[in-house]
Parts: C-alpha cells; sequence; structure tokens
C-alpha cells in the first residue's frame, strides 16, 4: 500500500502537534524549550520524519534523553512509527548553557559512552550514517580505552574491520552508562567508512519490537523481515528487552539464522549475559553462546580520569580542569561514564552561570547535590568494625601508625573497601585513618584489588566481608 506523502501546510500542522505532545511530557518548559524549540521538521511522513538540528550536540542529546519521548509524540499524533533522522545545521561541542545547569541534576546531561566527539564526517554516500541510525559523534576515536573495557574494545575492532568473518554473533553486556552502545555505533561507523555500500542497521530491541508490532498490525510482516534479513551488520541495542516476548523472540531469531547463514554480522548488547537474562528463550542464548561474548566493567580510577580529560579537550581548545579536581570526581563519582560526564557537565554550566573559577571548593559543592549520600548502614564504623573482627585487630590499631603486617593488611581492606563501598574520595578516606595522604590510600586499594584478583583465598574473604556488609 503506497503511502501518500504529506502536505507542507499539513507538515507545519503536525509538526506543532507533535511538539505540544513532546512538552507534556517532558515536564521542564526550559528543557523544551532548549532541546526541541529550536528544531525544524524538513520531512514528515508516515514512514520517515527529517529533523533539522542546529548542531551535532542536539543528535547527540535527544538520542540519549529525549528519543523515546519524541518517538511516543511521534506515534500519538501519526498513529505509525516512523523512522528519525536529525540532519545538523552545523557542528558544535557544547550545549546552550542554561539548560546544563538545569537538567544535569535530574537528567545526567552525557551520552551513554565514555567520551563524546566532535560530529565525524559522513561517510561516502551522504547522509548513510543517518539511514543507518547511527549516531556520529559514537566512534572509536571518542572512545576511552582501559582495563575495564580493552578485551571487548578489541574485540569490536576485529569485528568491524572484518565484519561476518570473526566473532560472530559478539555479545556485549554491561551495566547502564559503561559504554556498550558507543561501541555498538562505533563498530557501525567503522564498517561504512571502509565499506561505504555495506548495508549497516543500528535498533534497540524496544523499537525492533515495536516495528514488528506495526508491521503485523499494518500487514506489512513481509517489508519488516526484508528490512533487517538484507542487511550486511545488524546491531542490536537492549536485547534483554526482548525477554518474556515470545513472538518477538520468534521473529528475532529467523532474523538471526537468516543472518548468520548469510554470513551477515550480529552485534548485540545487553546488561546481563545471555544465561542471567531471565525470560529469553533457550534457542537465543544458544545462538548468542556460539559467538564471543565480553562484558564491560565499571571503569577504573585512572581512566574514569582520562575520561573526563577526553571530555574537557571536547570542550573547547586547550580546556583543562586543575589534576585536584580531575581527582575528586573521578573518585567520587564511581557508578557510571554516563553520571561521571554529568557532573562534569554540571560543574562547568554552574562555573559559566555564576561567572566562578572551577576550584576544588565548587566541585565539592556540585558533587554534594549531585552524588547521592552514602547509606546510614555502610558508614565508615561499620566497615571498620566488621574488618576489625574478620581480621582479630583492634579498629584504634588500623586508625593509628603501627605499619606490622598484622595491623597494615587489615588497614588496606579497609580502605579498599570504603573506596568500594561508600562515595568517599581518596582524600577523605585518608582523613579517616589520621590524615594518611591520598597516594597511600590509592596504593592500599590497587594492592588489594591485585590480591582479590589473583589470590582465590583472599578474594573470598574480601568477597565475604562485602557481602556481610551489603545484606
Amino acid at each position: 500500500m503506497a503511502v501518500q506523502p504529506v502536505q507542507p501546510e499539513e507538515q507545519e500542522r503536525l509538526w506543532e502537534q507533535v511538539l505540544t505532545s513532546v512538552k507534556s511530557r517532558l515536564g521542564s518548559p526550559q528543557a523544551f524549550d532548549t532541546w526541541f524549540r529550536p528544531i525544524v521538521a524538513r520531512e514528515l511522513n508516515p514512514e520517515t520524519v527529517d529533523l533539522e538540528v542546529p548542531n551535532a550536540f542536539f543528535v547527540d542529546w535527544i538520542h540519549e534523553h529525549h528519543l523515546n519521548t519524541l518517538r511516543v509524540a511521534l506515534h500519538e499524533v501519526m498513529r505509525t512509527t516512523p523512522d528519525i533522522r536529525f540532519t545538523p545545521r552545523e557542528p558544535s561541542s557544547l550545549p546552550p548553557a542554561p539548560s546544563s545547569a538545569l537538567e544535569s541534576r535530574s537528567m545526567p546531561p552525557a551520552p551513554s559512552a565514555p567520551a563524546a566527539a566532535p560530529v565525524a564526517a559522513p561517510p561516502a554516500g551522504g547522509k548513510l550514517w543517518l539511514e543507518s541510525q547511527l549516531n556520529p559523534r559514537l566512534t572509536f576515536d571518542s572512545y576511552v580505552v582501559g582495563g575495564s573495557n580493552r578485551f571487548t574494545h578489541a574485540a569490536c575492532r576485529a569485528v568491524s574491520e572484518r565484519p561476518g568473518q570473526v566473532y560472530n554473533p559478539l555479545f556485549i553486556f554491561g551495566g547502564s552508562g559503561l559504554g556498550k552502545t558507543h561501541l555498538l555505533h562505533a563498530v557501525g561507523h567503522t564498517v561504512k567508512r571502509t565499506k561505504p555500500d555495506a548495508r549497516v542497521h543500528y535498533v534497540p530491541a524496544e523499537r525492533f519490537t515495536n516495528e514488528m508490532i506495526f508491521a503485523i498490525q499494518h500487514g506489512q510482516t513481509l517489508a519488516f523481515r526484508n528490512k533487517y534479513r538484507n542487511v550486511d551488520v545488524l546491531l542490536i541495542d537492549d536485547v534483554q528487552f526482548l525477554a518474556g516476548k515470545e513472538s518477538t523472540q520468534e521473529e528475532f531469531f529467523y532474523t538471526f539464522n537468516a543472518l548468520r547463514d548469510a554470513h551477515k554480522q550480529i552485534v548485540v548488547t545487553a546488561d546481563k549475559a545471555p544465561k542471567d537474562i531471565e525470560g529469553l528463550e533457550e534457542r537465543l542464548i544458544s545462538r548468542f553462546n556460539q559467538g564471543l561474548i565480553a562484558d564491560v566493567k565499571h571503569p577504573d580510577l585512572e581512566t574514569r580520569i582520562a575520561i573526563l580529560r577526553n571530555r574537557c579537550e571536547l570542550e573547547g581548545a586547550g580546556f583543562r580542569l586543575q589534576d585536584d579536581v580531575l581527582l575528586l570526581l573521578a573518585d567520587r563519582v564511581r557508578g557510571n561514564v554516563r553520571d561521571l560526564e554529568g557532573c562534569l557537565v554540571r560543574l562547568l554550566a554552574v562555573a559559566s552561570l555564576t561567572h566562578q573559577d572551577i576550584t576544588l571548593e565548587l566541585a565539592e559543592d556540585v558533587l554534594s547535590q549531585y552524588v547521592n549520600a552514602e547509606p546510614d548502614h555502610l558508614t565508615p564504623e561499620r566497615i571498620l568494625t566488621a574488618v576489625s573482627e574478620r581480621f582479630g585487630v583492634k579498629t584504634e590499631a588500623m586508625l593509628g601508625q603501627r605499619r606490622t603486617q598484622v595491623v597494615a593488611l587489615p588497614r588496606q581492606v579497609a580502605m579498599y573497601l570504603l573506596r568500594q563501598l561508600t562515595d568517599l574520595s581518596l582524600v577523605e578516606i585518608g582523613r579517616v585513618f589520621g590524615g594518611r595522604d591520598h597516594t597511600t590510600v590509592l596504593y592500599a586499594c590497587e594492592k588489594i584489588a591485585r590480591r582479590i584478583n589473583t589470590e582465590e583465598a583472599f578474594g573470598e574473604k574480601v568477597n565475604g566481608l562485602i557481602s556481610t556488609l551489603a545484606s
């Protein structure tokens, strides 16, 4: 059934309805005025929506924070699920400062990857990166590599250079905000750069499900299957969303088989390993296990500092933060990269809006509002008491100056646990132990981490402590 084009005057009316729907859902007039009012609808049809935005940062921000809201609004107004394409008018690395300040508290303003990047040059063929649904900012060049992601990064590099020939499928899992989506897009960009004619398609699992439902309702299942079974590289994000959806899993299973039999590359991400996703069918788990399964862990301190430095470079030529401020941010915000970059953007916005220099004091003030308070049951006192009981050493001895092995080891374990289980910075942990330098704390934490990884019995002892404290 042919799709009737929407006339220009009708497009304008429909877009205003979409904006009204978006505004009602955002709950923040400032966010709406900043991110949606500047958008110009260049094309608005049941199958395709082409939106012109001021710069590449808008593409990134809307993808990360408001894309689902926009899709819901479009579906409400147009009763379809069109492909959304963004066309930036000009490259830029900074959002309007007021929006950053207003939104960063409730919605961490950063991409879901270790670092942002200037808009990449589109590959040959004009808007092919748009047709692939790829975010132009998420490339390998803008991805910060560390011990927590080095193996997975290498696997993605190999897949992007020889799609369909190695590690097929490639299954990436890890917590939210650790850079899985960034790696998916980076694979797509590399394939498009080296093979401009390659058909690359990125899709979140939720969108895959919605498209399938729409295709069934409108008798377009053949078109749906042709769309996904005739690509060279399929990048599917958050596959755990398929759990419990039998019809969608069946369709994806046959799509998966068709692509793999044709030696086409499949890369999948999820928040857990295949075997740990409840409601995922055994036949899909089996297919995923046939390839390579790689995880992305929380970045260590050094990687977090590198991520912040990378982001600072992107904020402007020659821009940098003092080392003590970088260390404070990287040490305090350990949850995920999105939160880390969100805290940095908030700090930059506050400094800009209030015309202040970025000092350690200002960073402390921003962190006090941004980072969740330490849970009551994980106070330093409780951790010290638990270590004291497990190692048979008095708390006063651990806090004192004795350096014998009997005291030094539990002291280092306590420092490690304080860093892992609380929001205290290295400097603050040093104060707990009689004003010790932050480098002493860092050395202790790294030493204990190495012993946990190399000595099974010691690792079980420390993990047992963690389990006790977390209960």
